[in-house]
């Protein structure tokens, strides 16, 4: 299905609002930093993403979620759908810079990309080893396979948000307002941010296909074995 100005301007919307109230910005104070947000782990963060969903009806807001929607497609191979999730995903990033520019004007008090990774997110990202990361990449799958179900299974506006506030430890659904940084601080860790937020979107589209897969089957062994 191809996107329409009003899709998109209700996922610019939807990822503007969620980046600036929930997300928010890290600024100084007389203890150190605190975020000005309400943090996607929390009660507040999960309350303000849901009505979000409901306010911004059919914006997909968090990458993750727009990867989920497009690896359990009816159809991998319809090129306008692989067109609307890139569109989506670039129209997050935009959404996410806008409401950055917002929240530098209003708290002067800030910390500053160079501040918060004086050396590059690369440095950040070196202490994996091979099996950590494998574990990492198991995580997300099983991650995506738990958003996969719950998106499929449950018909409550509810369960989406309380599902992303129980994996916000696990899964970067931040990956956008990371992006909207890097681009904003001269775009030196492109990799280091780029790579994460297309890869484990990917990989948690994998897990809920692999969930969606495995419950097909399981349903279809059930079948099998009442005849």
């Amino acid at each position: 299905m191809e996107m329409k100005m009003k899709d998109i301007m209700t996922e610019l919307g939807g990822a503007f609002a969620v980046t600036w109230l929930i997300m928010g910005i890290t600024v100084a104070t007389a203890d150190g930093t605190a975020l000005v947000g309400l943090g996607m782990a929390t009660l507040g963060g999960m309350l303000a993403l849901g009505i979000a969903w409901m306010a911004f009806s059919g914006a997909h807001i968090l990458p993750p979620v727009t990867w989920m929607h497009a690896m359990t497609s009816d159809d991998l191979t319809d090129q306008s759908m692989w067109t609307s999730t890139i569109i989506r995903l670039i129209t997050q990033i935009v959404g996410a810079v806008l409401a950055a520019i917002l929240m530098v004007n209003l708290q002067p008090e800030f910390i500053t990309y160079e501040t918060a990774f004086p050396n590059g997110q690369e440095a950040y990202m070196a202490g994996y080893t091979m099996t950590e990361a494998m574990w990492v990449v198991g995580g997300l799958i099983a991650a995506g396979a738990i958003l996969g179900q719950i998106h499929a299974k449950t018909d409550n506006d509810w369960a989406m948000p309380i599902a992303v506030m129980a994996l916000a430890g696990i899964v970067n659904f931040e990956s956008a307002s990371d992006m909207a940084s890097m681009l904003m601080n001269g775009t030196g860790d492109a990799m280091a941010v780029t790579v994460p937020w297309l890869v484990d979107g990917i990989v948690i589209g994998i897990g809920a296909l692999m969930g969606m897969k495995i419950d097909e089957m399981i349903a279809t062994a059930d079948d099998a074995s009442e005849e």
